[in-house]
């Protein structure tokens, strides 16, 4: 329940959603946050002069429930019931094994329920519901790598609408959708990474308030811009060694070749066609294939970009090792006002998040756990699975932890985390945990 009040009236416990001028330069660290300390207040007053609060997502006395129970967009003709709570696995590592163990269907599957505080569905309901969605798309991206031609505007139709159906996951629950993209991989890294793609663009878009139109052209952009890819020799694709520059151009050439390939089809309007042909240029020229700069590339495009860079690097590659979530946007923010603004990466951190969906992180308990869901009221306690104890012996049966929700720990503090860790800390592969 939204509701804009003066600053005057702003307490503790409230959940500001909306400022009354941009976030970009203000003093807070998150764009939407539950205010929890008297200096926040005074920061509030000293630079708005009213804001919108969601009683929703507030705390104590300022809580309201919304007036009736949301329910998940469903596809058409489809009238099978909501999931409950009580017919999915409560375990997180449960879920990932039966994903990993046992094929998911897509048919007759009851479409997972929104509600709570986050008007999101569970993530564990979803995972199992959206999984097939997944393998389907990337099935679909093999079709049409191998029927380039006159097949594939039939083949691209079937994929704007898959596309519309992943936008519909992203907006009841992106946490799962963005492990999906980590639990379906396959051998392939460019159906791996393009669906990469896709879902943190439409992520990010749906974070910055985009139109459903917009977030499922992205969603569409993201997966296809680097189809002409196919025309290339694996072994270009793959090589270790430093490229020569007949290489570098050849392999630059894809844009050109992904135009070629969705010039007239009709999914693919003259906006979605100016993404695809600019995502590779660079906010200081430094880009392909036109070396355009500045405000010159349209904001889509660089936001397309910006997602392609970060995916890239958390993909593991032949000639190159991946590398974690974090340090993939610490590295982004090195190119900060460079490579590419830096409002834009500025904004895919709040969105990304301090502690990114599978961050390894330290608790005061001594234990280490995976980062497995995002909290949208305290961002700063997140659902973690707990993978070591607090001797940092491994649990053979991990449990998850919510910070806001679960009671003290051993010392009688509450739950907080001191520090993220690399994910080899301790010798261990959280993979092993949530993929085994």
């Amino acid at each position: 329940m939204k509701e804009i009040i003066s600053t005057k009236q702003i307490e503790k416990g409230m959940f500001v959603l909306e400022l009354d001028r941009p976030w970009l330069g203000m003093p807070f660290l998150l764009q939407g946050f539950l205010v929890d300390s008297d200096k926040q207040v005074a920061d509030l007053q000293k630079y708005c002069a009213t804001v919108t609060i969601d009683r929703s997502r507030s705390l104590g006395t300022h809580f309201a429930a919304e007036p009736r129970e949301k329910t998940a967009p469903r596809r058409s003709g489809s009238s099978a019931p909501a999931y409950t709570i009580e017919t999915v696995p409560e375990e997180f590592h449960v879920v990932c094994r039966l994903l990993r163990e046992k094929p998911q269907r897509r048919a007759g599957k009851p479409v997972p329920q929104v509600f709570g505080i986050d008007n999101q569905s569970k993530l564990e309901a979803e995972l199992l519901y959206s999984a097939p969605l997944v393998d389907d798309v990337k099935k679909k991206l093999e079709s049409i790598r191998e029927s380039i031609g006159a097949a594939v505007a039939g083949d691209i139709r079937e994929v704007a609408g898959l596309v519309s159906e992943m936008a519909e996951a992203v907006e009841r629950n992106p946490d799962a959708m963005i492990w999906l993209t980590r639990l379906r991989t396959s051998d392939e890294y460019s159906y791996d990474h393009a669906v990469d793609v896709s879902v943190h663009l439409m992520v990010l878009a749906r974070f910055l308030g985009m139109p459903a139109k917009t977030v499922e052209l992205l969603g569409l952009v993201g997966l296809m811009q680097d189809v002409g890819k196919i025309n290339l020799p694996e072994a270009l694709l793959s090589k270790r060694e430093t490229l020569t520059d007949e290489e570098l151009a050849l392999v630059q050439s894809h844009v050109a070749s992904s135009m070629e390939i969705l010039v007239g089809q009709p999914e693919f309007s003259l906006e979605a066609l100016n993404i695809v042909g600019s995502h590779h240029e660079r906010f200081d020229g430094s880009g392909y294939p036109r070396r355009i700069q500045g405000e010159k590339i349209s904001l889509h495009a660089e936001l397309s970009g910006l997602i392609d860079s970060y995916c890239a690097m958390t993909r593991q590659r032949s000639y190159r090792s991946a590398v974690s979530n974090q340090l993939a946007l610490e590295k982004l923010i090195h190119m900060r006002g460079m490579k590419f603004r830096a409002p834009l990466v500025d904004q895919l951190i709040q969105c990304i998040g301090l502690y990114p969906i599978g961050s390894l992180v330290e608790l005061n308990s001594g234990e280490v756990g995976v980062v497995i869901q995002q909290n949208q009221v305290r961002r700063l306690k997140p659902r973690i699975m707990i993978v070591l104890g607090p001797d940092k012996s491994i649990e053979r049966r991990p449990r998850t932890l919510d910070l806001i929700m679960d009671p003290a720990c051993s010392t009688g503090e509450p739950y907080r985390i001191l520090r993220s860790v690399p994910m080899d800390a301790y010798g261990i592969n959280p993979a092993d945990f949530y993929l085994g």
